[in-house]
């Protein structure tokens, strides 16, 4: 008779306890699916069942399990009686062995300083003994004047080396004390976040007969998640625009996850799967309905979804991780119905450390069309923009973005997937080699009083030059004033045949230069108003 089991949630408990009775069974992680938050580790393993009833006990998995996604997959002729979660105090972590090759390591340097404080002791001895024989030789002057001198010309050489031994000891000793403190704080850096608690699946299985099975336990760990970062270059303004997505995967689950086929899924079990309902939306001439009818307008059971704590928290500080940055894997993306997995082919390590480990999912060449842009009101630094179609079949998610123009870095940038626009914007930051500069040109500048009304006439010049090599395609943007006011008279006198906007005031120019080109522009408007009525004009 062939069964073949899928236990999932019949019997869960977490007792705070060491499974010392049982078959100690060892299992490896092969598989990690890696959420936005969270992440379902698949362990395997082979065991030897023997007849009648009996506990198998696999040690050393993470520590923060939820309970409710265990599930126990095997085959044979026997059957899974109770499944179980059990905390061990008195396991050793799963990185106990780097600790241990480390404390080798301090125990010899230890070792050597305890000898250096033996030898020291020694040296200090023979300097009391020739100090005392100074004071005893004293005592004795009518010796032969020769003989003395020989003594203290002895004792004096002594004393000197005994000096020069107990310096060159204590410097051994200094840079002894500096060597340990770097082990110490090597197994600091191992041992941060870890706890030396450890857990236990433990499993109950029946059979009538001796088996061999291979066991697969697939569970939801957390304190594990990843988040997406991008390299975004472009070499020119006349060549595609190259994207590195990224994933930096961090996690401190307990264990460590050593050459395991790796799979990062935009899916996340920590966001609630129930659509939100909309409740009644009540008005009411009561100021106490009104604020409670605000209330009923809540959605419930909506939860915002980010990037995990670890993201958030360095975001907010300013605090830059160390990053493990690793060679580039094939990666398969698959795209679910609620979810995209992205699936490195690639054996892949990542520890149980907190450290951020930078996994590429895709290398990606985008046409784009680029355009300059400056608002020399607010600031003359030109600003370049990349607009990319056809973006959305390569599952994009928001995140931060290195910026790389013409071979150098240029700084960081946000790139905002979550658009639904046709064309996706991706700022590449600003390019000194346009200068602009916005000059109010004073001798046409005025300021007039005819009866009742005063006018103030404003000349601004607009002068952009392109030092580029390159011709280049730029948007200038300005703005003449806007009256909200029937006794406020705005009047555009010259514009540049830049497009004007009445109800917002901006005036914008949209050209193209060549390379070492410059070009002007003028900006010159007329405000009247009552001159009893102070107005600041610009």
């Amino acid at each position: 008779m062939f069964k073949r089991l899928l236990f999932a949630g019949l019997i869960f408990t977490t007792i705070n306890s060491r499974a010392d009775d049982g078959q100690k069974v060892p299992s490896k992680v092969q598989k990690v699916i890696v959420f936005l938050n969270g992440a379902q580790v698949t362990r395997t393993a082979k065991v030897n069942i023997t007849p009648g009833t009996s506990t198998l006990v696999f040690n050393n998995v993470a520590q923060n399990i939820q309970d409710q996604s265990i599930q126990v997959h095997a085959s044979g002729d026997f059957t899974i009686l109770s499944v179980k979660t059990e905390l061990n105090y008195l396991n050793d972590p799963s990185r106990s062995k780097d600790v241990e090759a480390l404390q080798v390591q301090q125990n010899t340097i230890r070792a050597k300083i305890a000898l250096d404080n033996g030898l020291l002791t020694v040296n200090q001895q023979e300097q009391n003994m020739l100090l005392k024989n100074q004071q005893i030789s004293g005592q004795y002057s009518n010796l032969d004047v020769l003989k003395l001198k020989q003594a203290l010309d002895f004792q004096t050489e002594r004393l000197t080396a005994v000096t020069k031994k107990q310096l060159s000891i204590n410097s051994e000793i200094a840079a002894l004390d500096v060597e340990l403190q770097k082990y110490d704080n090597q197994i600091a850096e191992i041992n941060k976040g870890s706890n030396t608690v450890s857990n236990s699946i433990v499993v109950t299985v029946s059979a009538k007969a001796a088996t061999e099975s291979e066991f697969s336990l697939n569970y939801v760990v957390n304190d594990a998640s990843w988040f997406p970062t991008y390299d975004i270059r472009a070499k020119n303004v006349n060549s595609p625009i190259s994207i590195s997505y990224k994933a930096n995967v961090t996690q401190q689950t307990g264990e460590d996850w050593k050459g395991i086929r790796l799979t990062l899924s935009t899916g996340n079990p920590t966001v609630s799967g129930s659509k939100p309902e909309i409740r009644p939306y009540y008005l009411n001439l009561s100021q106490y309905s009104a604020s409670n009818a605000n209330n009923e307008t809540q959605l419930s059971d909506v939860v915002a979804v980010g990037y995990g704590s670890q993201y958030k928290a360095k975001q907010n500080s300013g605090y830059l991780a160390e990053v493990v940055v690793a060679r580039a894997p094939q990666v398969n993306r698959v795209e679910n119905q609620t979810n995209v997995d992205f699936n490195i082919t690639d054996p892949y390590t990542i520890l149980s450390d907190g450290k951020e480990y930078t996994v590429q999912i895709n290398d990606m060449e985008l046409k784009a069309s680029y355009q300059y842009a400056v608002a020399p009101k607010l600031s003359t630094n030109v600003f370049l923009t990349a607009k990319v179609t056809d973006w959305n079949k390569y599952n994009l998610l928001p995140g931060e973005a290195n910026l790389f123009f013409e071979g150098t870095y240029i700084g960081k940038s946000s790139l905002n997937a979550n658009s639904t626009a046709d064309t996706l914007a991706i700022s590449l930051g600003t390019d000194k080699n346009i200068v602009v500069t916005r000059t109010l040109q004073k001798q046409l500048t005025a300021r007039q009083v005819i009866g009742s009304d005063k006018k103030d006439t404003r000349d601004w010049m607009i002068e952009i030059r392109n030092r580029k090599n390159q011709p280049i395609n730029l948007l200038v943007e300005d703005q003449v004033p806007v009256s909200q006011n029937a006794a406020i008279v705005v009047e555009s006198q010259q514009l540049s045949k830049g497009e004007a906007d009445p109800s917002t005031g901006k005036v914008s120019w949209a050209f193209a230069m060549k390379p070492m080109d410059n070009k002007k522009l003028e900006l010159k408007y007329q405000v009247k108003y009552p001159k009893n009525q102070p107005i600041i004009v610009e």
